[in-house]
């Protein structure tokens, strides 16, 4: 990968998580810290991205696409998506973030019939504005433009006035103590789709098994029935999901 790609998608990476460290980043793209540490600088320059002690996070005045969101690692988010389809019937009342992730879940979803699908996030709007073979309900709220998604107080009442049957969650990063996000409002809502369904099941690509923490939780893992992701995960997360009894699904790719 050539510096200016692995620049581009140090800056996705970070938009799509809020944050990166330096360590983490050296080990996805297999290049050594000082090489993340000039990209980071370059970047900074640029005014895309605010350097921090040992990593960065988004500029925000500094918005990235979400087309470009959902290509970061798609291969890999297809296949959960892909992987996901099986724990889905007809008949089932979902709800699905807003993530890239979810987004991905989405595509596969519009062919399943009899479905309700509860959402705050308008790139699945786009997939289901057409759905007539089952229900979309639209979470209304505040928009978060960097997300393009719904937040706030009417998001979440809204959604504590609803209940689903599963809660299809993506989190910005795992850590032992629990699913995180960078931003409140985003974790926020993530609880109370959780609080309203009856079983969670998290999408997670291996880059979220980093042990980032996030500034704010979303729930602890003891909330989680299944966990779908493309790699198996290392120690300590391994033995947690065991320990708690989590269903563990590694896609194919």
């Amino acid at each position: 990968m050539h510096a200016a790609q692995r620049q581009k998608r140090i800056v996705e990476l970070i938009a799509e998580r809020g944050a990166a460290e330096v360590s983490e980043l050296s080990s996805l793209f297999k290049v050594s810290e000082v090489t993340i540490r000039s990209d980071l600088r370059l970047l900074e320059q640029e005014g895309r991205i605010k350097r921090t002690f040992g990593g960065a996070l988004l500029n925000e005045s500094a918005s990235v696409p979400f087309q470009d969101l959902k290509d970061l690692l798609s291969d890999k988010k297809t296949a959960i998506a892909k992987a996901a389809m099986e724990l889905i019937e007809e008949g089932d009342s979902l709800f699905l973030d807003a993530s890239s992730t979810t987004w991905h879940l989405a595509l596969q979803l519009r062919d399943k019939a009899d479905l309700t699908v509860i959402s705050n996030s308008i790139p699945v709007f786009e997939q289901f504005k057409q759905y007539a073979a089952g229900t979309l309900i639209g979470i209304p709220g505040t928009l978060n433009p960097y997300s393009q998604s719904f937040v706030g107080p009417m998001a979440e009442q809204t959604v504590m006035s609803l209940q689903a049957g599963k809660a299809f969650i993506a989190p910005k990063s795992i850590v032992p103590e629990g699913l995180r996000d960078n931003n409140v409002l985003d974790a926020t809502l993530r609880r109370r789709m959780m609080e309203s369904a009856s079983e969670t099941i998290v999408l997670a690509d291996h880059s979220k098994f980093t042990g980032s923490r996030k500034l704010f939780g979303i729930a602890e893992l003891d909330a989680v029935s299944t966990i779908v992701t493309d790699k198996l995960p290392e120690e300590p997360f391994l033995r947690l999901i065991r320990d708690k009894n989590i269903r563990l699904i590694v896609a194919a790719e």
